[in-house]
């Protein structure tokens, strides 16, 4: 089943076009990550695709389990299914976002009760099991000015999933972190894949890509390039951009990368 159509999607600032008539679909629990260089409209597709940016042309449409289609025609969409993008459609960002006054619960918690309407009981409840999901069950009552950076970023992965969304966005969710937390966020999102959520990923980790991805998008100057699994695509990629991308990365030599590789 597919779950998001895209057709033709353009944006542009100041005049430069940075997404340039993209069209792909994904089906229900498929894992895409999109890789590139610097500059090629990644983390603006990734921002079109919840209105975080809005784009200047094309469609959009979630075909979402248990709701009805939501299409995005040329960046418009009914103010009343707004609310029901935001809920369905959870992201993270590079930056974690997490509100500084607020304990790691209590971030958790928010969104629930004041955009689902859940009880603050219900939702504390559901928001201990996920900040337990992602193995900071005993930092619930910490600030964020108490957390190193991969855990607050692993509070910002809770905090999306308390919404309980059907997709979910990561853009480039470790690259504000040292190495040595980098790891702790990639495997919550592992178990996210594992677990069958379906999601987009903005990454410059490669062996993250090779590993949970099914297919690999490559975009460049704001097009995609090439698209493949991952196996095809880091061992016999058929664009000459991306053989020239994966030259730079790894010296010359392809195949799929090793654990850690950037």
């Amino acid at each position: 089943m597919t779950i998001l159509r895209v057709d033709k999607l353009r944006k542009q600032f100041h005049q430069t076009p940075v997404v340039r008539d993209i069209s792909f679909e994904i089906a229900a629990g498929e894992k895409i990550c999109i890789i590139g260089p610097s500059g090629s409209g990644k983390s603006t597709l990734l921002r079109c695709l919840n209105l975080l940016e809005q784009p200047d042309g094309g469609t959009i449409a979630f075909s979402l389990p248990g709701e009805k289609p939501l299409v995005i025609q040329d960046g418009r969409l009914p103010p009343a299914d707004k609310r029901r993008l935001r809920t369905n459609v959870g992201m993270v960002f590079q930056s974690f976002n997490l509100w500084g006054h607020m304990t790691a619960l209590d971030n958790v918690i928010t969104g629930p009760v004041g955009v689902l309407g859940q009880s603050k009981e219900e939702a504390r409840k559901r928001a201990i099991g996920l900040l337990a999901r992602v193995g900071l069950a005993d930092k619930r009552n910490h600030y964020p000015a108490q957390l190193s950076g991969g855990q607050q970023q692993r509070v910002a992965i809770a905090r999306a999933l308390a919404m309980q969304p059907k997709v979910m966005l990561f853009d480039e969710p470790t690259s504000a972190l040292d190495l040595e937390l980098v790891g702790e966020v990639l495997s919550v999102m592992k178990g996210l894949a594992e677990e069958g959520m379906t999601m987009v990923v903005v990454t410059h980790e490669m062996s993250f890509a090779a590993e949970v991805a099914d297919r690999i998008v490559f975009m460049d100057k704001g097009a995609i390039v090439e698209e493949a699994p991952p196996a095809q695509f880091f061992e016999k990629p058929s664009s000459a951009r991306a053989r020239q991308f994966l030259s730079a990365l790894f010296g010359g030599g392809r195949g799929v990368p090793a654990h850690g590789a950037a």
